[in-house]
């Protein structure tokens, strides 16, 4: 850790840095901070700095949440947030800021509300199984172009894999690709997605808290990109009706002592005993998982039977239709596919852990793998918000893996996003009713 502080340090030294900008992910998932100077910056940071804790569980469009702890309950007081080292780094597309990613405490504890706090506690719990864990995040977007109708997929139709539409935004990709090794990744494929305007970029994979920070990042520098090419990007689960929705596939990898853990020693078996445990376990707790995987009313329209969306709680060995996919190629691993784009990362990791987790330590066997679209054999996965929110509230061993605290937080705010989304007239209801009824 000294080597850290002392590359931190150096880095901020340098003359051409003049601001650094103190992060930390909210609940949602997205970027909040505070831009201080760099000489500020390194005579503070050991002592910490202060932040408003209502910001960890505010709204999208940062309306504060009823009922939350870090609100009245505590006076909207601050708390403080703490550097973290490793995570320091240069604003690409500045010369003179820096960017380091911080954690809460408040009254000299770690918040436990706070999601990097959530998923370390997850973590901790996960060492107990004497296994490396390491997790790779592949995630879908839209590219658009704004016109006098609003948005437009910078692309007309599927194209799926059509080198013509990859090429099309190929200065987009030049630019992301540039700034990335600055946020500590490294860019390893591009190419267009199923649905029109929709890609994905591929980064290399890593230990759990390292990679929820670089998707974390990896978001705010595609959509940054985006404004600098005069586009907009977008991770909302399900922006058009007719358009496929942005998934969230995360794979995770245990090893032991180098091997697969994962990985059976033979047989017509691709998955270990441990291995189909783990698939039991993220079965099990399908539902709760489903409300830190889709966390806005939008992304339940991408749960649809037959299609490339998750619709059941099922599972199969390569099969892009069942909500848990096993692939087939390369090292054994383990796909959730539950998540949309716009979840937060450190949520959607710490719950499949420890969903995971508690499979192997409950020894939890799935169901037979589902082959084609199991839509009509197995459970479905909640259809509403609400539904998906019970669920997560009403799951008692996530909400000890993840904190008691963390999920009272999540589900205040999500009901009253959905309470306010309910409130509001849309244009929907306006031409559907208004000239009939």
């Amino acid at each position: 850790m000294n080597d850290q502080r002392e590359s931190m340090e150096s880095l901020i030294r340098d003359d051409r840095i003049d601001h650094v900008f103190i992060e930390f992910p909210d609940l949602n998932g997205l970027s909040r901070s505070k831009q201080l100077a760099a000489d500020y910056f390194l005579s503070s940071w050991e002592n910490g700095f202060t932040m408003n804790l209502a910001l960890i569980t505010q709204t999208p469009r940062s309306d504060v949440v009823e009922g939350s702890k870090y609100g009245d309950d505590i006076d909207y007081a601050d708390g403080l947030v703490h550097p973290d080292p490793r995570t320091c780094c240069r604003v690409p597309w500045r010369d003179d800021a820096a960017r380091v990613i911080c954690d809460f405490e408040f009254r000299g504890d770690p918040v436990p509300g706070a999601p990097r706090t959530a998923l370390d506690r997850v973590l901790d719990r996960v060492d107990q199984l004497g296994v490396d864990t390491y997790a790779g995040s592949e995630l879908e977007f839209l590219l658009l172009n704004q016109s006098t109708d609003g948005y437009v997929p910078v692309t007309s139709d599927k194209h799926e894999n059509l080198t013509q539409a990859t090429e099309s935004i190929s200065h987009f990709y030049d630019r992301v690709y540039e700034w990335a090794t600055s946020f500590d990744l490294d860019l390893n494929a591009l190419h267009h997605e199923f649905g029109v305007g929709q890609f994905e970029i591929l980064f290399e994979y890593g230990e759990p808290l390292g990679q929820a920070d670089r998707t974390f990042r990896f978001k705010e520098l595609v959509k940054h990109t985006a404004r600098t090419c005069d586009r907009h990007a977008t991770f909302m689960a399900k922006p058009f009706t007719e358009s496929a929705g942005n998934g969230y596939h995360l794979h995770i990898s245990l090893f032991e002592d180098g091997q697969n853990v994962l990985d059976s020693d033979g047989g017509s078996e691709r998955l270990s005993e441990r291995g189909r445990h783990f698939v039991g376990g993220l079965l099990e707790h399908a539902d709760a998982l489903a409300a830190l995987g889709t966390p806005n009313i939008n992304g339940f329209k991408r749960y649809q039977p037959g299609a490339f969306a998750p619709y059941s709680a099922s599972w199969g060995y390569g099969n892009r239709m069942v909500a848990i996919r096993v692939p087939v190629h390369g090292e054994t691993r383990i796909e959730n596919r539950i998540s949309s784009a716009d979840a937060n990362p450190y949520l959607v990791i710490a719950g499949t852990l420890a969903a995971g987790s508690h499979g192997i330590e409950a020894g939890l066997e799935p169901p037979e793998p589902s082959d084609g679209d199991p839509s009509g054999d197995q459970p479905p996965l909640p259809k509403s918000p609400r539904e998906a929110i019970d669920r997560l509230e009403a799951d008692t061993v996530l909400r000890r893996y993840l904190g008691e605290e963390i999920i009272h937080e999540y589900v205040a705010m999500k009901r009253q996003e959905i309470d306010t989304f309910y409130q509001q007239t849309t244009d929907w209801e306006r031409n559907e009713y208004i000239e009939t009824l």
